[in-house]
């Protein structure tokens, strides 16, 4: 059994645990002396008055529920002080002190020196015995009622009720009246402390017949709490209730206003509700809908979404994409080729997104041609190529104009050691290798030359340093002409996936920048610094010179400007702009800034 049911076993009073319905958990021996066979709590036939109200307690309306009522228990009529709380463990326990022994009330001590009240009900709540008569004087008062009060025991028993309750003598005899003739025991009062303060207070009151005398004992509760969350719960329902009639007013108003925008814009928007089978259905279309797939609205509103598509296996795929990004985020953008009633196929953005209308979730679809501008962006990426390919050119002009005069040296070397070769045959193995060696280097520098101009143009894993050096090692003869030289530092390891061939003319774009700087403003012993690193999610190239700088109005953005040069009519004004270009094509970006000595542009690329 319980703990808590052996404590009330030895005070003498009788106890269960009971679970929401109030069903009996666990009982001990004086419950089932006084309420044989009893499975709930409590039976109304047990109770000679109201049955206190035990749900409001498990419907959390009330903490506790305290009251003193006669029983017919054991075929005699008995008075009970009954409780019940919710415990720590979320039961709920109920106990029945019997008041009453051997048919006298334990309450019959009235004029002897001994407390009404007994002591282990000192620390409970508020509790008073009061005189029913005409005086309505306090005659006892537990510890927790002086305390709620603040008054002290000799204090509280020189008083008489109209001294607390703020009602008139009148209206407190007529309510006492009730609780006497026990057609109420439930009340609520204000009632005033010691100190002037006026709370509310519910009380729990039962008549007890003393020798002679009728007393009323008397549970109080503090209900200020309450009273004022009534009082916020009246205002709050009052809020509520207005809110309710202006939101109806507003969807009225929404309704038609929704109806005029669905109808006016430019877009096609389609709404669609599920059916029973999950399936969607068209609820309504606009006019740019029906415009676009070429139908009248009731053929379009007939149609299914599979049958506006061209190709059926990208639509699958499509609906799975779809599917994913509306459970994670309630929206998802893709791309489908639609076909029109007249068989034109076209190229649509879709825009899709979960939304509640008129309280039912519907699924609405925005559907915008994009065929236009996809031809549009086709043409401008073919102008953007020529022009890539110019400005390859006359880069190409410029490094083989190095690279001529840097293979006239290994020419030179070549030719004398074929005179040797004729005029020295002893040295014939000698000479082959020079050849050899010279040879390579050329068929190398070719090599490099030749990549660098059809650079692949297909997505590959590529190291970072690597694809430089290869732009150092084309650019070598132009930088040695001009005496510039370059570090390239870093992790050797760092790799991204992308096209090489546009990361080298990235590259080759800030080479050729600073060459044309360091020469035009005549600055002797130039230097290139590139260091490659990590940082987060990003690959980054740090590249800078001592061609000392950029003009502080040019930065941060105005230096990136298509076809903005800062070397007049020499300069073609599209280096840099194609940098940004195809750094961001790359999912990156860069920027330009200055140090002491010079530019630095620094690249930063996605890794994932």
């Amino acid at each position: 059994m319980d703990t808590n049911l052996e404590l009330l076993r030895k005070m003498r009073i009788a106890g269960a645990y009971a679970d929401a319905g109030l069903k009996v958990l666990s009982k001990n021996s004086l419950f089932d002396e006084y309420f044989q066979g009893a499975e709930f709590i409590l039976p109304a036939s047990y109770f000679l008055g109201n049955v206190p109200d035990f749900f409001s307690v498990v419907r959390g309306e009330r903490e506790a529920l305290s009251a003193n009522t006669s029983l017919m228990v054991n075929g005699r009529k008995q008075v009970f002080a009954l409780k019940l709380f919710m415990d720590k463990d979320s039961r709920f326990l109920f106990t029945a002190h019997n008041l009453t022994v051997e048919g006298n009330s334990e309450l019959n001590l009235y004029g002897s020196d001994e407390p009404f009240i007994p002591k282990y009900l000192h620390n409970s709540a508020p509790m008073l015995i009061i005189d029913a008569g005409q005086s309505g004087r306090i005659l006892d008062a537990n510890d927790a009622a002086c305390s709620f009060y603040g008054y002290t025991k000799s204090e509280m028993e020189s008083l008489t009720v109209d001294q607390i309750n703020t009602l008139g003598p009148e209206a407190i005899k007529k309510e006492m009246s009730l609780a006497v003739l026990s057609k109420r025991n439930y009340f609520n009062f204000k009632h005033r402390l010691k100190n002037g303060t006026v709370k509310d207070v519910e009380v729990y009151s039962s008549a007890v017949p003393i020798k002679g005398k009728t007393l009323l004992f008397s549970i109080v509760i503090d209900a200020s709490e309450k009273k004022m969350y009534e009082v916020l719960l009246a205002d709050l329902n009052a809020r509520i209730n207005e809110r309710v009639e202006a939101e109806k007013m507003s969807c009225i108003v929404t309704t038609s206003k929704y109806q005029n925008l669905f109808e006016m814009s430019q877009d096609a928007v389609i709404i669609m509700e599920m059916d029973e089978n999950g399936k969607l259905n068209f609820a309504d279309v606009n006019r740019a809908a029906c415009s676009l797939f070429g139908y009248s609205k009731e053929e379009l509103m007939k149609k299914r979404s599979r049958e506006l598509v061209y190709d059926d296996e990208e639509f699958k795929e499509y609906l799975q994409r779809q599917r994913l990004a509306l459970d994670s985020i309630g929206v998802h953008e893709g791309r489908l080729k639609i076909v029109r009633a007249d068989g034109k196929i076209l190229t649509a953005e879709i825009m899709v997104r979960q939304n509640f209308m008129l309280g039912k979730p519907v699924v609405i679809a925005v559907v915008r041609d994009i065929t236009e501008r996809l031809n549009r962006e086709k043409e401008l990426m073919e102008k953007d190529m020529l022009v890539i390919q110019q400005k390859r050119m006359v880069e190409m002009g410029g490094l083989l104009s190095a690279a001529v005069h840097q293979m006239k040296q290994p020419l030179t070397a070549i030719s004398l050691v074929a005179e040797v070769m004729t005029s020295e045959p002893e040295n014939l193995e000698e000479s082959r290798e020079i050849l050899k060696t010279q040879v390579q280097y050329l068929n190398e520098t070719l090599t490099e030359f030749r990549n660098y101009f059809s650079s692949a143009q297909e997505n590959s894993v590529f190291h970072l340093v690597e694809q430089v050096d290869k732009v150092i090692n084309i650019a070598k003869p132009l930088l040695a002409v001009n005496g510039i030289t370059v570090n390239v530092s870093g992790d050797e390891n760092l790799t991204i996936y992308g096209l090489s061939g546009d990361f080298k003319q990235i590259m080759m774009n800030l080479v050729m920048n600073s060459v044309d700087v360091i020469r035009e403003r005549g600055i002797n012993n130039g230097a290139i610094d590139i260091n490659v690193f990590r940082s987060g999610n990003h690959a980054v190239v740090n590249f800078s010179d001592n061609g000392g700088g950029i003009e502080e109005s040019l930065l941060p953005d105005e230096i990136f400007k298509p076809f903005f040069s800062t070397k007049g009519d020499k300069g073609t004004g599209i280096g840099l702009s194609i940098v940004r270009s195809m750094a961001e094509k790359m999912g990156g970006h860069v920027k330009a800034e200055n140090s002491l000595s010079g530019a630095v542009f620094t690249l930063a690329l996605n890794l994932t």
